[in-house]
């Protein structure tokens, strides 16, 4: 066969598998939240049914663990390096309101962060400060910690990696060209992660079916003092003894999820209302939000629904000009990542309720650089609470004999439904932050 036969044929036949194999991933997204919601019922059901499964899954949940520590340091130097890149390269585009979008969307940001942490507060009933000899001593102990994590924490060398590589890429054109096109990589490489979630699912049900074995087997005989038997949010009481329980817990956390980030996007509402006096909250509703949310809900990909989130905008705010429109979704999808932070420090909170893990209000405050530095890079891709983890643990000081089961279970218990309602939240923002920003132009 020709050379040139042969590339045409290739070339045909390799344009025809790939556009099969995004129709499956976009089915599978499509489906996603029940797949999910099955999955893990599944795995509950299965574990109960088989012991051996369980402790199967257990075996493979600890060998991911274990090459967590070698991955996420990875995977933040390669995803948070482009992401500021691409940052700094907006800001200098000379536009006084490029700038200002992004100073308004870290001020956004850093709300965010703090209102997070207040809710995360009441949900789980956490005190101020963990110490019974005082608060000076506690913010004393808490700076400690968190000044030995800063000079010690695989994380943090990589998040300095990462700062130090983008400066130096700034006085390099060509090498920030190249390091700017890895979050456009890893987006693509994410939706491969998209069929993969159901199974991951059906682990984590089965994981958290026989966790109190699993702490017997790591603590032994302190496990009955270390993990708590009922978890309470906003003084609901679930007890998590049995796998149902468990299951309800990951249910509850999921809607505490939508919940606080829905009171979120309702002040976001207020603000455009205020800054657009004929601001139609119905109209916002029925015109935009209904036909945008579900396929974020369900899809839980921002890069997925991008398209029709512009074209919605549009519609429904013919007044903004193309280049806001354009500019505050294209930047809101990377940088607008509220419902993101929301999640982290409620999964903080929820697992450390699980563990029975002392924290306090004083270390969620202190954690607040950590998760904002951090938020920078973590573009759309399913399960980026991953990047979180670790570095969340440590500002918390979980004991090191239950590290790989917190790590387990904040990895585990935020993918599937928690992802939908954070997806859904980040992306349903840029409307409106496209209309309070357009007052600046």
């Amino acid at each position: 066969m020709k050379p040139e036969i042969w590339a045409a044929y290739s070339s045909t036949h390799g344009n025809t598998r790939d556009r099969a194999i995004d129709k499956f991933i976009e089915l599978i997204e499509r489906n996603l939240w029940w797949l999910s919601l099955t999955s893990m019922a599944i795995g509950v059901f299965w574990a109960n049914q088989s012991p051996d499964f369980a402790y199967t899954v257990s075996n493979a949940m600890e060998a991911l663990i274990d090459g967590y520590s070698y991955f996420a340091p990875v995977a933040i130097y390669l995803i948070l390096t482009p992401t500021l890149i691409k940052l700094m390269t907006s800001e200098t585009r000379g536009k006084s309101f490029a700038k200002y979008t992004i100073k308004w969307y870290a001020m956004a940001r850093l709300i965010a962060c703090v209102y997070a942490v207040f809710w995360t507060v009441i949900a789980f009933d956490i005190p101020v400060y963990s110490s019974l000899e005082g608060f000076k001593k506690a913010v004393v102990e808490a700076v400690t910690s968190l000044g030995y994590m800063l000079t010690h924490s695989e994380y943090f060398y990589a998040i300095y990696a990462s700062v130090a590589t983008t400066f130096i890429a700034s006085r390099f054109p060509t090498m920030a060209n190249t390091l700017g096109k890895g979050v456009e990589l890893i987006e693509y490489l994410g939706k491969f992660l998209v069929p993969v979630i159901p199974f991951l699912l059906l682990a984590v049900g089965a994981y958290v079916t026989i966790l109190p074995e699993i702490l017997g087997k790591v603590l032994g005989s302190d496990s009955s003092t270390l993990m708590s038997r009922q978890v309470s949010i906003f003084g609901f009481e679930i007890d998590i003894t049995t796998s149902l329980g468990m299951l309800l817990l990951y249910i509850v956390g999921a809607f505490l999820t939508g919940f606080v980030s829905a009171i979120w996007h309702l002040g976001l509402i207020l603000l455009a209302k205020r800054v657009k006096p004929d601001f139609s909250i119905k109209e916002y509703f029925t015109v935009y939000w209904i036909k945008v949310y579900p396929l974020l809900w369900a899809t839980s990909s921002e890069a997925l629904a991008t398209p029709l989130n512009l074209n919605m905008v549009r519609k429904f705010c013919p007044s903004i000009p193309d280049e806001v429109r354009q500019f505050v979704i294209g930047t809101g999808s990377f940088l607008n990542i509220n419902g993101t932070l929301v999640n982290v420090f409620l999964m903080t909170g929820l697992v450390a309720s699980i563990l029975n893990v002392d924290i306090s209000l004083v270390q969620l405050l202190l954690s607040i650089p950590i998760v904002f530095l951090i938020g920078y890079g973590v573009p759309g891709m399913p399960g980026e609470l991953i990047l979180f983890a670790g570095p969340m643990a440590h500002s918390m000081g979980v004991p090191p004999e239950l590290m790989p089961i917190y790590l387990s279970l904040y990895i585990g218990l935020q993918i599937g439904l928690p992802d939908s309602f954070r997806t859904g939240a980040n992306s349903t923002d840029e409307c409106l932050c496209a209309i309070i920003l357009n007052k600046k132009y």
